[in-house]
């Protein structure tokens, strides 16, 4: 599974009492004012004929700046996690963990913007986009070419943001929905930390 159909992470949400005037003022407060964030998600992700290729479920952790966990649940156990220096992907299944230096990496691919507190104009084009069904959308191009994504939409209501549409190279089309947000609570930050279990394998960085 490709890093960056996380989507990436990625993104997320803010108080419903400091509302600004558009989508685009919406996300830009969330990323100059929250700290900390977790979640359950669900993600969809279809082919470029909208054939469903995976449903996944889990829960995401962030604590910035530099530090996230996103953790899938079902339908396999595999997670993605930044300790602020490293970049961990563990697949129990195949016994297997890949590491790589954080910014190598992320580049300046979304997932970014939810470890790193920096403007969202520096690496995105972004234009507020229409309003349906409650929900407030913007959407985001990047700037560099060479990312996995052709496009994020980001959908708000008025408690926050409530889903995510990333569009890959490749014609893929994947949908997140987050539910039960937390924001600015107290993470531990040893949640952010991984211990390679006996007999796995690493491929990657060495750290020796």
């Amino acid at each position: 599974m490709r890093v960056f159909t996380l989507g990436v992470l990625t993104f997320l949400f803010m108080s419903s009492q400091a509302w600004a005037d558009t989508a685009t003022d919406r996300l830009d407060y969330f990323f100059k004012s929250v700290g900390s964030l977790s979640s359950s998600f669900t993600q969809v992700v279809r082919n470029e004929k909208g054939g469903l290729v995976r449903e996944a479920q889990g829960e995401f952790l962030l604590l910035r700046p530099g530090r996230f966990r996103w953790d899938y649940i079902k339908p396999n156990d595999q997670s993605i996690i930044s300790d602020g220096q490293y970049l961990w992907i563990y697949d129990e299944e195949l016994a297997q963990v890949t590491v790589k230096e954080l910014g190598e990496a992320l580049g300046s691919s979304p997932i970014l913007l939810l470890s790193e507190p920096r403007a969202v104009k520096e690496d995105f084009i972004i234009v507020d986009s229409y309003e349906a069904d409650g929900i407030a959308w913007v959407e985001l191009f990047p700037k560099v070419k060479d990312t996995d994504f052709t496009k994020i939409l980001v959908g708000l209501n008025n408690q926050g943001i409530k889903e995510m549409e990333l569009f890959d190279q490749f014609g893929q089309h994947t949908t997140i929905r987050f539910e039960q947000v937390r924001i600015n609570h107290s993470i531990p930050a040893s949640r952010f930390t991984f211990e390679v279990p006996p007999g796995v394998d690493v491929i990657g960085l060495d750290r020796n």
